[in-house]
């Protein structure tokens, strides 16, 4: 079992996470949201929304959403293209109550979402490690704050949870912090969820899971990490992070008040 304390701050917050990945040591750094994080000597910046350039429709939301999704070279050197690499842009994953994810429509509130899969081939001993990046755009910052709070309560619901037909994460754990709380100077809000990862197909035993999503204003931001063998939760954490960070600059840049 992994255990979550440590990672954004000394202890835990208590909550839990779901459906999305996550799982750090209580040996990890400490990881605060990408934009002004500590030690950089970085002036924190809240991010504040420019109505009149927040998409209103599905076409024009689509294109922004598409046009700041990662893909494989925001994680580092040697990352490629996953198949299927893009998501279906009219699906929508939802956690059943026998926690197994399916696709489904889109929910009324969200304008458009996008998902790209990269991965590190494997080498030599190191395994496999996958990553995709999501961005979603809602109608409103409330509901993209309620996709955080969703997230959150998945994992306490389904705390095991099948991902794919041979995919699974267990043990998960999440915490959240609001900004100005727990080292998050950035975003709005910052989720974090950590747990174990299996999958047949890449060896016996598990591999760590890592699940980082922020909030900018109505738009959410996700990056998740499955880890190969030989890699340590602080590796998978600095790609998760350096991905999150990119798609940060690009929404602010897109979106953000001019100054």
């Amino acid at each position: 079992m992994l255990t979550a304390c440590g990672v954004l701050l000394a202890g835990c917050s208590g909550s839990s996470d779901g459906a999305h990945p996550a799982g750090p040591s209580a040996s990890s750094p400490a990881v605060t949201s990408p934009a002004g994080r500590r030690g950089t000597g970085e002036a924190p910046v809240r991010f504040t929304v420019d109505p009149t350039r927040v998409p209103t429709t599905p076409s024009a939301a689509l294109d922004l959403v598409r046009a700041v999704t990662a893909g494989p070279d925001s994680y580092g050197p040697g990352y490629v293209k996953r198949r299927p690499y893009e998501s279906d842009p009219a699906a929508w994953p939802v956690l059943g109550t026998d926690c197994v994810w399916r696709q489904e429509s889109l929910p009324g509130d969200v304008l458009a979402t996008f998902t790209r899969h990269s991965r590190l081939p494997a080498a030599g001993a190191k395994g496999e490690v996958r990553a995709a990046a999501t961005v979603t755009l809602h109608r409103t910052a409330a509901q993209a704050d309620q996709e955080m709070a969703e997230t959150l309560e998945e994992a306490l619901r389904c705390p095991d949870q099948q991902l794919r037909a041979t995919e699974r994460i267990s043990g998960l754990n999440s915490m959240g912090s609001g900004y100005g709380t727990n080292g998050n100077t950035s975003a709005d809000d910052y989720l974090i969820e950590m747990g174990t990862y299996d999958d047949p197909a890449l060896g016996k035993g598990s591999t760590y899971y890592i699940w980082n999503q922020v909030r900018l204003g109505p738009v959410t931001i996700a990056v998740v990490v499955e880890g190969g063998k030989g890699f340590g939760q602080g590796d998978l954490l600095t790609v998760q992070a350096r991905a999150v960070a990119g798609m940060e600059t690009e929404v602010r840049t897109a979106l953000g008040v001019r100054k």
